[in-house]
Order: structure tokens, then C-alpha cells, then sequence
């Protein structure tokens, strides 16, 4: 996962990273989540970022059920569940996490899925942003190889000679 990619920011997008956000639920999708994500979209849009490049998903069908709206909002942008991804890629993937956080049902489910972490990421060409309770997710296989990854290529790309 991000192997082989320079971890230095190339141009305006900040480097791949895990943003940790917490907040409550309804069913799977935390609202906390949402907002954070359409700051971060409003940021690459002010940019630059052509949003025809740019996809946004999560594991859940009622956490993508709302991003559907994101596109009329962001147009060009894709957003679905991690499966409706497969076979697509584009510069800028986000991966919304979601999952009740008084629950780890839906977190273990997810992280049942070899191929659910794997589709999200090789589909990022140039960044990858997974947005969800980091504590909470990396207690789980998969997303425990994720966050590590992740808070290293942070790491490298704040220190790219060391």
C-alpha cells in the first residue's frame, strides 16, 4: 500500500494521510466525518484540483448513499462504495470510514474483506485521504497496516532526506 510512491507533496495537494476524526453516528455514517470531508473537497477545489480526478468512498452503503450528493456539490467528482471503485482510479481517493462508534461489528466486517482496504488505496494515483477514528480503526487487521503506513509517509514526506 503506497510502496513505490514519493511521499513528497508534488504541487499544490498535501501528502497521503489519515485524518483522525471522532463524533457519533447514525447507523454507519458520522456526520463529523462528512463535514470534514466537504472542508477538505471545498480546499481542493479552491486549489485547483480537477474534481473529475478525485473519488470518494467507504465501505458502507448508507455512509455512500450520502456522498451521492457530493457530486451535484463537486462536479466531475465519483463517490460510491468501495466496490463500485473497482477497475476505476484517479489522483485523489478518499476513503470515509464510518462505522458506529459504540460498535465494532461493522469494523470487524470491514476489516474481514481483504480486498476492501486494497481496492481503496490502489485506487489513489497520487494521494490517498481515509478519514475516520483512527484509534478505533487501526484496532482492526488491515487498518492497523493502513494507519502505520500512512503516519510513515506522512513522516517521510516532513522529512524527505532522513
Amino acid at each position: 500500500m503506497l510502496h513505490g510512491r514519493d511521499p513528497r507533496p508534488r504541487g499544490p495537494l498535501p501528502s497521503s494521510r489519515w485524518i483522525d476524526v471522532t463524533g457519533p453516528s447514525s447507523g454507519h455514517f458520522v456526520r463529523a466525518e462528512y463535514d470534514r470531508l466537504v472542508e477538505l473537497l471545498d480546499d481542493l477545489a479552491r486549489r485547483g484540483q480537477d474534481m473529475g480526478e478525485v473519488i470518494v468512498l467507504s465501505p458502507f452503503r448508507d455512509v455512500a448513499r450520502r456522498l451521492t450528493a457530493l457530486p451535484a456539490r463537486f462536479g466531475g467528482l465519483t463517490a460510491g462504495t468501495v466496490h463500485t471503485a473497482q477497475g476505476r482510479e484517479a489522483d485523489v481517493v478518499f476513503l470515509v470510514l464510518g462505522g458506529d462508534p459504540a460498535s465494532d461489528g461493522a469494523k470487524r466486517w470491514a476489516s474481514s474483506k481483504p480486498n476492501l482496504a486494497n481496492v481503496a488505496v490502489s485506487r489513489a494515483k497520487k494521494r490517498l485521504y481515509v478519514i475516520g477514528d483512527r484509534a478505533a480503526w487501526s484496532r482492526h487487521p488491515r487498518f492497523d497496516v493502513l494507519a502505520r503506513e500512512l503516519a510513515r509517509h506522512v513522516e517521510q514526506s516532513a522529512h524527505p532526506d532522513g
